[in-house]
């Protein structure tokens, strides 16, 4: 039989590279979209940011009840119903002609569905199926994001180009329902027990879950070892709170999507500004998500070898030369898209496998969805401040150097908050 041979762990994370690949490549292609929005019905980029923004707020918002949900009925049940839910925004976004009914479909309804098969929910499937190999697996499916950026922001382009963005939507709609919906219900899993496996698929190795003797397991690789299969710090909502591991990571995760949502988000206009196309700022969108790719691949194995504090200040200190080189844009200088699109997107690649990765080595167990659920919190309002901050102060300035500036900081923080979320012991 097949599970004799791989290691079904392997599926979910094929599965889980195709759901976010598809999800993440219609949540960026917002900023296409917004460009053709604006160009329709003439509103300010701040009011159409707000949209966004709130898609932002209620994926943070409902990632509480949608942990709660998917640690009691599973992904297999959730995502499909999600996928659905998804394709109802999408097309409902079609439709409008008003701005309060794109703040609706997209806003609202296409956030909610998004988050039951996004990075949430993701966050909360992979670290069950992987310990040891946690940030590899989890980089590796989230690598999807990159790729879907890449083929879903030029199509959507393309798309919007050929048959208007009414349709484009209509046409992502359908992708949802004839791709999502049946991935999930024939192959998706909600843990390695369901099927008599257990984490790593190590049950022939008689490998320990969570609290090995740290003597037995460094003989064979001690880094790795200690720094993945220890006991979390709390293993419910309560005790999670209280303490300062919870809290380093609530911050931290408020300050980056703060400055990659502003950024990404804004890209493709702020590439138009400086004096070229559309088409161009959605190819380096998508260049980006490709090296966005092979960040998550990098980053997260490198997290499993070297600490996550260190792969993490890594990634982000590539984030902000990513931002600087974006600052710096002018329209004889087509060499500071090729270094945004490189090291932008390998700096926020490593947020992906890292922050989940991390979240699980600190909380990790049955209440494990609803601690990422509220963590997401920090991220979803910290990344809805972002994209309405960086469009209020492009209305302000006509400019977007101060909100690069803004990005820049919140990185730097975001780098000195996450290293103080370590596991007790972990740096000594």
């Amino acid at each position: 039989m097949i599970q004799d041979r791989i290691f079904y762990g392997w599926v979910i994370v094929a599965v889980s590279f195709i759901n976010l690949g598809i999800i993440f490549g219609i949540w960026y292609s917002f900023s296409v979209f917004l460009v053709a929005v604006i160009e329709e019905f003439q509103w300010s980029r701040s009011a159409v940011s707000g949209v966004f923004s709130c898609f932002m707020l209620v994926h943070s918002f409902v990632a509480l009840p949608v942990g709660s949900v998917m640690d009691r009925f599973g992904p297999r049940r959730i995502i499909p119903l999600a996928s659905c839910l998804v394709a109802v925004g999408l097309a409902a976004s079609s439709r409008i002609t008003s701005l309060w009914h794109f703040y609706l479909s997209f806003g609202v309804i296409t956030a909610i569905g998004v988050c039951a098969i996004g990075f949430i929910a993701h966050g909360i499937i992979l670290p069950k199926w992987f310990e040891r190999k946690r940030g590899l697996a989890i980089g590796i499916a989230m690598s999807g994001i990159g790729l879907g950026m890449q083929i879903i922001i030029p199509l959507s382009h393309y798309l919007i180009t050929l048959y208007g963005w009414r349709s484009a939507y209509l046409i992502l709609a359908a992708g949802m329902l004839s791709i999502v919906f049946p991935l999930n219900a024939i192959l998706q899993r909600t843990n390695p027990g369901e099927i008599g496996e257990v984490p790593d698929g190590s049950a022939k190795e008689s490998v320990p879950i969570l609290t090995p003797s740290l003597e037995e397991s460094s003989k064979v690789n001690p880094p790795m070892a200690a720094r993945t299969l220890h006991k979390p710090v709390a293993q419910t909502p309560g005790e999670a709170l209280r303490t300062r591991q919870f809290w380093f990571l609530f911050v931290s995760f408020f300050f980056v999507p703060l400055a990659i949502q502003g950024t990404l988000i804004h890209q493709v206009a702020s590439v138009i500004d400086g004096g070229f196309s559309a088409a161009q700022g959605a190819f380096f969108f998508g260049m980006a998500g490709i090296f966005g790719s092979l960040g998550k691949i990098f980053f997260g194995t490198l997290s499993d070898r070297i600490s996550r504090e260190k792969a993490f200040a890594i990634g982000m200190f590539c984030t902000i030369l990513g931002v600087a080189s974006l600052l710096m844009l002018q329209a004889d200088r087509v060499y500071l898209l090729y270094s945004y699109a490189i090291l932008f997107g390998m700096g926020y690649g490593s947020i992906a496998p890292i922050v989940p990765a991390r979240s699980a080595d600190l909380f990790l167990g049955p209440h494990f969805g609803k601690i990422l659920g509220i963590l997401s919190l920090a991220g979803g309002i910290g990344g809805a401040s972002g994209v309405l901050l960086s469009g209020k102060i492009f209305d302000l300035t006509e400019d977007y150097t101060l909100a690069f500036i803004v990005a820049i900081v919140a990185v730097s923080l975001a780098i000195m908050l996450f290293w103080f979320s370590s596991p007790p012991n972990e740096n000594e």
